[in-house]
């Protein structure tokens, strides 16, 4: 039986402000938003566990400086991080 992936943390990603539109849950990184079909799209997210950092690139390229903990973040913008130009992230 394989091990199973520690989850080191949970956030949700939602495509409008205000945890509005579309959402991806992502487990403890995602190095590819396009592979959520989800690349430069978010504007607001919850951080469920964990403290997260977010990146303008894929493959953890670009950092933006907050590193944010759980908590409800109704708008990128407010952080510090553009609208819709998240491409990579982890925890």
């Amino acid at each position: 039986m394989p091990m199973p992936i520690p989850v080191r943390g949970q956030i949700v990603l939602y495509q409008h402000a205000n945890l509005r539109g579309a959402s991806r849950h992502v487990f403890n990184e995602c190095n590819r938003l396009t592979d959520l079909n989800f690349n430069d799209t978010v504007s607001s997210f919850v951080v469920l566990s964990g403290y997260w950092r977010f990146y303008q690139h894929a493959n953890y390229g670009g950092c933006y400086a907050p590193i944010l903990g759980p908590g409800i973040y109704n708008s990128c913008r407010h952080f510090g991080i553009p609208n819709d130009q998240i491409s990579s992230l982890r925890c």
